[in-house]
């Protein structure tokens, strides 16, 4: 996708990484295109219920609970496996910068990084933007 000229693009080989507790996204950056590499998703998750912690009354009536334990669960597994990726891309020099918006746990997740990884860091966005289509997203990028 080519970024708008209001914009500054990316003078680096930069990775950006967009996360939320299921999934994350990642572009590569520079000059002004950004571009789609991959999604990641959480593939921990119980076989019934998923996020959600699902009953059944004696009425017959179904009722849904959000599981936190288990989004806590595969926040973490996701995180983990997206530091591994961002290690190994950094060793393959994929990349110079990193840009992470990961909501509310950006820093959590920055937490786990690998120090190299850390280092490359160049923007933390504390922002949940997985639902944003690409304009949004890149507005987003530098604000």
């Amino acid at each position: 996708m080519f970024i708008p000229e209001q914009y500054p693009g990316f003078s680096k080989k930069t990775l950006v990484v967009i996360a939320d507790h299921v999934h994350a996204k990642l572009f590569l950056g520079h000059d002004h295109e950004l571009n789609f590499l991959e999604e990641i998703k959480t593939d921990h998750s119980t076989p019934d219920t998923g996020d959600h912690a699902v009953s059944i009354s004696s009425s017959g009536m179904h009722s849904s609970a959000f599981n936190e334990k288990e989004s806590i669960i595969n926040e973490d597994h996701l995180f983990h496996t997206l530091a591994k990726n961002l290690h190994a891309r950094l060793e393959n020099n994929e990349f110079e910068d990193l840009i992470i918006a990961a909501g509310p746990e950006v820093h959590q997740f920055e937490n786990i990084l690998h120090p190299d990884v850390r280092a490359h860091i160049i923007h933390l966005i504390p922002k949940l933007l997985t639902k944003l289509d690409d304009a949004h997203l890149v507005e987003h990028l530098w604000t």
